[in-house]
């Protein structure tokens, strides 16, 4: 209930972009004389590929956090018994940068361009359909005409692997 107006609930939370949680998970790393580290998430073992180090914290305290999409509090112990306590939050979607796009050459019925990987599966924006390159890195896909009318200079291909950017017709 708000004190200016009374009707009116009080909401502090209207601008926040994320919501914190009560209870947040908790990242446990303890640090050894060599800078080893022995990493674990809510007391369970945190499972590693190999032996991380030091420089290896950020990303995998990041990664936990971008994995359970929330935040997490984390405390760091060192091998002389001092100790670190921070709440990570995930970070914000990465932005890649591409090449500008090139046109990609349509005829009725047909969409095609070329730059993909061999073998890559190409996304179809707005996602109409995806399609695979043949083993030269070439797509074509075959779309019912009265879509390419409906949406002229609209049909994006863009391979998942390499980034490769196709737009058909006058828009791009």
């Amino acid at each position: 209930m708000s004190l200016i107006n009374a009707a009116a609930p009080y909401r502090r939370d209207d601008r926040q972009t994320f919501r914190v949680p009560v209870v947040m998970p908790l990242v446990e790393v303890d640090v050894d004389d060599h800078g080893y580290l022995t990493v674990t998430l809510d007391r369970e073992p945190y499972s590693a590929d190999r032996s991380l180090t030091r420089t290896d914290l950020k990303r995998v305290v990041d990664d936990i956090a971008a994995d359970l999409d929330k935040p997490v509090r984390v405390e760091v112990r060192e091998a002389d018994q001092s100790s670190f306590t921070d709440i990570v939050t995930p970070g914000r979607p990465q932005v890649q940068v591409v090449a500008p796009a090139r046109k990609a050459t349509s005829s009725v019925g047909e969409v095609a361009g070329d730059g993909f990987l061999p073998n890559e599966e190409i996304a179809v924006a707005v996602v109409v359909a995806h399609q695979v390159a043949n083993t030269d890195g070439t797509a074509r896909l075959r779309l019912p005409p009265a879509l390419l009318e409906a949406h002229p200079g609209l049909v994006v291909l863009m391979g998942k692997k390499s980034g490769t950017v196709m737009v058909s017709g006058g828009a791009a």
